[in-house]
């Protein structure tokens, strides 16, 4: 994650152990903070429900070590264009390779395959030992718009640390739309 906390502006950071009983404390700041900055009602919208996922993500998949106890983070910033939501947590290394390639999927699909993708999903009935049906990341997808990153680094033998980013613009237009997509087909 490539902060420049300069010339962005920092509108939330948690860092320690996520639970859900956190989620619903952190979601009101959060909710403030955006209300007092950001005009656009939808654009408030979206990073309130990316925001949540992305939360929960972690409080559901994220793995607890003793050894690595404050290594959950969240943090949202105001950038010129855009607010970035980003997240850092621990998971065992036999998952890295699973996450690395739905976020690979993902990222090829436009925004008619994520809903049939999360159409899916859904009436699959499939669920993780986690007890979810594996949507976070195609509900992310969606509701930003954006393409998601992610970064792996050795945490130990057992443990890596994944690094989550994704961007919502602050333009919500069609024009803006429209010129975000034609960039993303040339990239």
């Amino acid at each position: 994650m490539n902060l420049n906390l300069k010339s962005d502006q920092l509108l939330f950071l948690h860092k320690g152990t996520i639970t859900k009983e956190l989620i619903e404390l952190v979601v009101e700041a959060l909710e403030q903070s955006v209300t007092n900055l950001e005009g656009d009602r939808k654009v408030r919208r979206k990073i309130t429900n990316v925001f949540i996922e992305v939360f929960q993500n972690i409080g559901y998949h994220g793995v607890k070590s003793p050894q690595f106890s404050s290594s959950d983070m969240v943090i949202v910033l105001s950038l010129d264009k855009y607010y970035k939501i980003g997240t850092r947590n621990l998971i065992k290394k036999d998952t890295q390779e699973k996450i690395e390639g739905k976020i690979k999927q993902i990222n090829g699909m436009d925004s008619e395959q994520l809903r049939e993708e999360y159409k899916k999903a859904l009436s699959s009935n499939e669920l993780s030992e986690k007890g979810t049906a594996g949507l976070g990341f195609i509900d992310i997808a969606r509701k930003s718009g954006e393409k998601l990153y992610c970064e792996f680094e050795e945490a130990n033998d057992e443990y890596s640390f994944f690094y989550f980013e994704t961007r919502i613009a602050k333009d919500q237009s069609p024009e803006a739309k429209a010129k975000r997509k034609a960039a993303s087909v040339q990239n």
